[in-house]
C-alpha cells in the first residue's frame, strides 16, 4: 500500500505484466464487488474484429498501442463499478497513465520471471514473446515497464505465491476502503 489514496470513480483497474493473471483475477474481483468487467485487449479485439496476434501482423504494436490509448479515453467519464483488466504494455504511453488514474484505483498485479514464463509458456497468443529467448524479452520489458508500473499503481500486488481467490480479496477489501472515503 503506498499510504495515499485519491478521489477516484468507482471502478477498479488491473495493470501489470502479461500472465500475472489479470484477466482471471478481474472476473472473481467483478462478482466480489458486484462490478462489471472490461477488458481493454478484448475490447480492442471486438471493436477490430481480429485477434491482437492479428492486430500486431498487420499493423504493428504501436497502432495497437493507439488503439489502447482510444480505448481508455472512451472509458473516462463513462465508466462507473467496473473492474478493467489492461493489456501488459498500456503503460508504456505517458498518455495512458493519466487516464488509467483518472479511471479509478489502479492495482499492479507483480509476478516474478520464472513464474511469468511458467504461465504464459506454450502460448501462442503472445505477439511480444514469438521470440528464441522468452526468458530474455521478458526480463527486458519488466526493466522498461516496472518503473511505469510503480508510477501508475496506487497499490501493488504480488501474486507468486497466492491463490486468484486470495489476491480477489485483498483487492475487494482495498477498494471498498478507498471507495467508503
Amino acid at each position: 500500500m503506498k499510504g495515499t489514496t485519491r478521489q477516484t470513480p468507482m471502478n477498479v483497474i488491473l495493470i501489470g505484466f502479461m500472465g500475472v493473471g489479470k484477466s482471471t483475477i478481474a472476473n472473481g474481483l467483478a462478482k466480489s464487488l458486484g462490478f462489471d468487467v472490461l477488458d481493454t485487449d478484448k475490447m480492442i479485439e471486438q471493436s477490430q474484429s481480429r485477434s491482437i496476434n492479428e492486430i500486431f501482423a498487420t499493423d504493428g504494436e504501436e497502432s495497437f498501442r493507439e488503439m489502447e490509448s482510444i480505448i481508455l479515453a472512451n472509458l473516462i467519464g463513462s465508466t462507473e463499478r467496473s473492474v478493467i483488466s489492461t493489456g501488459g504494455g498500456i503503460v508504456t504511453r505517458e498518455e495512458n497513465i493519466k487516464k488509467l488514474t483518472s479511471i479509478g484505483i489502479v492495482f499492479w498485479l507483480d509476478a516474478g520471471v520464472d513464474s511469468i514464463l511458467d504461465r504464459v509458456s506454450g502460448n501462442r497468443d503472445r505477439p511480444l514473446l514469438k521470440t528464441e529467448n522468452p526468458r530474455k524479452k521478458i526480463l527486458d520489458l519488466l526493466s522498461e515497464r516496472e518503473p511505469l508500473y510503480e508510477r501508475c499503481s496506487d497499490e501493488r500486488i504480488q501474486t507468486d505465491d497466492l491463490s486468484v481467490d486470495e489476491i480477489s480479496y485483498g483487492i475487494a477489501e482495498t477498494a471498498r476502503v478507498w471507495f467508503s472515503k
